[in-house]
């Protein structure tokens, strides 16, 4: 309690190696300290990195996480992040694709209640050719809650052939919530396939409706909207057992907070 927490991570992966890394926040009261994490990862040759943030600690902590990826050729880097937890927190990813045919892919899910404000900040930069990168952020926000993401993608102008997508989607349940988006690219290359899109809205009223016709009640539908709605990351995850960790521990939060 009342304590600052500072951690340094550094991991380099082999030639043709491969390694899942699970980031797993767990509090057993509720206590407020501030934990700061810096990430350091190389992936060389022909080798995959899978990492998974799950922070669901529902306490008065502040987590600040800084990571920085060094990917070479034909390597795969795979980072999932679940922002249920604490009062606040940041992460920071910047991942370097330095050399043919490497790989970056992040996909999260921020689901925001009471006075949380959690933020997410990428930068992909795509340095050599024939490199690709894909980020998919969802978020709902419920209450006073406030959620951020700022995505970038850039593009080196000797990075042809690069295939780069970005795309974040928000719910916002509460007039008083707030989620704020700034996707951008930054490309100097022409030979090149990008794309990037954010949506901010409410949950369509004719869709609680028919739901509710068919003896949900409102809490009921809302429930399977938004479960609908984030499904669609959660496939995203390749390991089969952190699938079924992120789907309990979502569907337990969205049981306690009030639709």
């Amino acid at each position: 309690d009342n304590k600052i927490i500072n951690n340094k991570v550094f991991i380099s992966l082999g030639n043709e190696s491969s390694l899942s890394l699970v980031d797993f926040y767990k509090s057993e009261s509720n206590i407020k300290y501030f934990n700061n994490t810096i990430h350091n990862y190389t992936i060389n040759k022909n080798s995959i990195l899978k990492k998974f943030s799950i922070n669901a600690v529902l306490d008065n902590s502040y987590n600040y996480n800084s990571t920085k990826v060094n990917s070479y050729s034909n390597s795969i880097y795979e980072n999932f992040i679940l922002s249920l937890g604490p009062n606040l927190i940041k992460n920071e990813i910047h991942c370097n694709l330095l050399e043919n045919y490497a790989s970056c892919f992040i996909n999260g899910i921020m689901f925001l209640d009471n006075d949380q404000h959690h933020e997410l900040k990428t930068n992909i930069n795509h340095m050599h050719e024939n490199c690709k990168s894909s980020q998919l952020i969802k978020s709902v926000l419920l209450d006073n809650s406030n959620g951020t993401y700022q995505g970038k993608i850039y593009v080196n102008k000797s990075a042809q052939k690069t295939n780069g997508y970005q795309l974040s989607k928000a719910l916002i349940l509460s007039e008083k919530s707030e989620f704020n988006s700034k996707p951008e690219l930054e490309i100097y290359a022409d030979d090149v396939k990008c794309s990037h899109g954010s949506t901010t809205g409410n949950i369509d009223e004719n869709s609680i409706f028919y739901l509710m016709s068919r003896g949900l009640t409102k809490k009921q539908a809302n429930q399977m909207i938004i479960e609908g709605f984030l499904n669609e990351v959660i496939e995203t995850i390749t390991e089969p057992f952190i699938k079924k960790l992120v789907s309990y521990l979502f569907i337990e939060r969205i049981k306690k907070v009030s639709l």
